[in-house]
């Protein structure tokens, strides 16, 4: 938990950005598996990321964790979304939105 956040009219647009962006990369990366990676262990680096970051909405507590790691021949990406502990899929933010 990174970043905890209520949404409420300052922080809301900040979050629903956040949000926008987090749908943009998933729609970018989500069948990546096949792509081929750079050749070169300092090119792979630079592309994989690991974001976590938490806000509350409305008495629940939502957890947002998205990564890509890239081996030598494979990309590997993960969205992770977890409200009140409990595993759930890319449709909960997108009504949020």
């Amino acid at each position: 938990m990174r970043n905890l956040k209520t949404l409420n009219n300052k922080t809301g647009t900040k979050i629903k950005a956040k949000l926008s962006e987090v749908l943009a990369t998933h729609e970018k990366y989500k069948k990546c598996y096949f792509w081929t990676p750079n050749t070169h262990a300092a090119g792979r680096r630079q592309q994989e990321f690991d974001e976590n970051f938490s806000f509350m909405v409305a008495d629940k507590l939502y957890e947002i964790n998205q990564s890509l790691d890239i081996s030598c021949k494979n990309f590997y990406y993960r969205l992770e979304i977890r409200i009140d502990g409990n595993k759930k899929n890319v449709t909960c933010i997108k009504k949020l939105l």
